[in-house]
Order: C-alpha cells, then sequence, then structure tokens
C-alpha cells in the first residue's frame, strides 16, 4: 500500500503547485494530524478522527477551551487515519479501522468516559477502508450503509441490540469512467434520503464521481449520476435537506464550482442539477477545495448549510426551495490549508482541522 496524504495535497501534486524543498533533503514520510472527519455522537459529544489515526470525543461547551473526554488510538496511519464516523443509538457509535472491519464503540453510562470496543464488524477487505456511512430504517429494521475506499456500499441490519449488526449484502457503485486522474473510486459521502415507501434510501458520492441512490432494502441501483461529466476531481461530501441534495468536490481552475445543488426526484430517482457555486476567497488559485458540508437547523429559523475549503474558511448558505443555493459569507477560522472536518447538532456546529472551533447558529 502507497503512502495516504491527504485529497487537497494530493490534488495540488497533480497541478504541480506544491514546492519541493531547495535543500538536499529527501522526504521519508509524513504523518498528518488534522483532522478527517467530525461527528456529533449525541446531543452534545462529537468524535473528531484524524489523519493520524486517532479519535477524540469533545463536549460541547461555551467555554472558550474545552479538552478530550477521552482519546483512542484506534487505527494505523497506513490505513488512512479515522474515514468514518456515524452514530448508532444512545451510547454507541461506528467508526472506520482497517480494510477489513468497522469498529462499534459503546459508553454503559452514556457519558462518554468508560467508552470501550463492544464490536468488531469484519467484511472482506476487497471493499477497502470504510471512507462514510449513515443510518436508515428499511421496513421498521435499523440499517447502516457504509461506503467503502473500492467503490462498494456495504449494507448492515441491526440485530437484537444496538451493537449488534450483520452484513446483509455489498453493492457495487463504481462508474466505469471515473472523474479524476488517479482511476480512484472511494465512497467518500452517504446520505440517507427521507423519500420514498419506507425502504429506506441513501445517495452515495463517489471519488469517481458518480452520484447513486441505492435501495437499502434490497441493495438496487435506482440511478448512477455523474454530479458534472467535465469534473476533473471527484466528490469529498455530500449532505441531503429534505429532496434536496448538497456536494463538495475540489474546483479547479477559475471556471469550476466546488458546490453543487441538486433535486432528487423518488418517482424514478433521477438526480437533476439545480444550480452550483464556487466557493473562493482568492481568485488566483489553481485549486480551491471544499472539503466538507453539513446542514445546521434552529427550531423556528431557516436551515443553514456549512461548508469548509481548504483557505481556512467556514462558509455559510441557504438553499432555497427552488434550489438555488444563497451563499451568506464566510468566516476565517484558521490558516491550514487542508480545511476542518464539520459537525452538526441542531445549532450546534464544530470545525476541527488542528484547533477545535465551535459555534452557536444564530
Amino acid at each position: 500500500m502507497t503512502a495516504a496524504i491527504p485529497m487537497p495535497l494530493r490534488s495540488a501534486t497533480a497541478l504541480g503547485t506544491i514546492v519541493t524543498s531547495a535543500i538536499p533533503l529527501t522526504p521519508a514520510g509524513t504523518t498528518y494530524t488534522m483532522a478527517q472527519e467530525a461527528a456529533f455522537v449525541d446531543e452534545r459529544h462529537y468524535a473528531v478522527g484524524r489523519w493520524d489515526g486517532t479519535l477524540s470525543l469533545f463536549a460541547f461547551t461555551d467555554s472558550p477551551s474545552q479538552g478530550p473526554l477521552v482519546a483512542k488510538a484506534v487505527n494505523s496511519p497506513a490505513q488512512e487515519g479515522i474515514q468514518a464516523i456515524v452514530p448508532l443509538g444512545p451510547g454507541v457509535f461506528m467508526s472506520s479501522n482497517d480494510e477489513g472491519s468497522l469498529l462499534v464503540w459503546s459508553s454503559a453510562t452514556g457519558d462518554w468516559s468508560d467508552l470501550a470496543v463492544a464490536a468488531t464488524l469484519a467484511y472482506d477487505a476487497s471493499l477497502g477502508v470504510a471512507n462514510s456511512g449513515a443510518t436508515v430504517v428499511s421496513h421498521g429494521t435499523p440499517c447502516l450503509a457504509v461506503g467503502h475506499a473500492g467503490g462498494f456500499v456495504s449494507l448492515w441490519r441491526q440485530g437484537d441490540q444496538v451493537t449488534r449488526w450483520t452484513l446483509a449484502q455489498t453493492v457495487d457503485v463504481r462508474a466505469p469512467k471515473p472523474l479524476n486522474p488517479w482511476n480512484l473510486h472511494n465512497v467518500r459521502g452517504v446520505a440517507a434520503v427521507p423519500l420514498g415507501d419506507g425502504a429506506g434510501y441513501v445517495v452515495t458520492g463517489s471519488e469517481d464521481g458518480n452520484l447513486t441512490v441505492v435501495r437499502v432494502a434490497d441493495g438496487t441501483i435506482l440511478s448512477a449520476t455523474p454530479y458534472n461529466p467535465a469534473a476533473q476531481r471527484g466528490i469529498n461530501s455530500l449532505a441531503v435537506i429534505d429532496d434536496l441534495l448538497l456536494v463538495v468536490n475540489c474546483a479547479v481552475g477559475a471556471a469550476d464550482g466546488n458546490l453543487w445543488c441538486y433535486r432528487i426526484a423518488s418517482r424514478d430517482w433521477s438526480v437533476t442539477l439545480t444550480d452550483k457555486a464556487t466557493l473562493r476567497i482568492d481568485p488566483s488559485l489553481p485549486q480551491v477545495f471544499n472539503f466538507d458540508v453539513v446542514i445546521a437547523t434552529r427550531e423556528g429559523r431557516p436551515t443553514w448549510f456549512l461548508c469548509s475549503t481548504e483557505e481556512g474558511a467556514l462558509w455559510m448558505g441557504q438553499v432555497g426551495a427552488d434550489g438555488k443555493l444563497v451563499i451568506g459569507g464566510y468566516e476565517q477560522i484558521g490558516t491550514a490549508a487542508l480545511g476542518s472536518a464539520l459537525c452538526a447538532s441542531g445549532e450546534r456546529i464544530a470545525a476541527t482541522a488542528y484547533d477545535l472551533h465551535e459555534f452557536l447558529l444564530g
């Protein structure tokens, strides 16, 4: 296995924008410590997975700083760190592990101070490490859809306890012609689609460029749509608001977009573009990597989306009923040229690259 580097660096290297050292030293390896994934595991606690393989839990607070409740090294940097974190129920969440397993974490007290591995879920290593995941109910049964590095989605069904899951089937969602120059099929995004007849539906987004709608009940692929046939980079993250789908990617060149909005039609499960935008501060940059997109809500207020870009900016905006994007603006939250991992729980928002930034939607 080749050493894994963060996607923004991989993309910049391909464009020839990484400056090499002028002194006679040969790079022998780098361990990256920035955040790769973040997710709220209950209303007030969120987990952050980093490229170095560490998993940390934090309590959302109104104070200027908050230390971790618990820190666990659960992965090897050779496996690209912690890429997927999915809450499964009270006191339980899933994380990626190695190329052939997932970890189910549990806290008996519910306050996460006694976090421990409750189960290891094994699967065929040919699927690859888990990149993303989401829960969905299919005909009354809680299910878990996991996107993998090999371009597959594994579908799991909950047993008699929230820590017990059985692999039901795997679905091949690979595009025949990837839209990236590395022939990658990593499924970077999975989101539940709140439409249909109760069979459970998810949409996936891959580095090969495909948006794929899958019926969880039987693993049927209902549609597969390239998000942008002219794209040079694949999908990094996605989020669903009702029947609207937000997709983020790396914009290459001045004309490319890095935020896209689509409408999902349950009558035929087609995915249709409604709008696009480029979240960019410096127009001269050869690429602007949009790292993540999440949804934040406050009771009685409009729904907002938030995006994190490699310029160290946290962007906010809204989607109209017609699927048009309204960009509200951005705040500079760091200087890291790799973006932040975002997560939201209602009005609570956390953005983590190296430092943790917490916000309340107001």
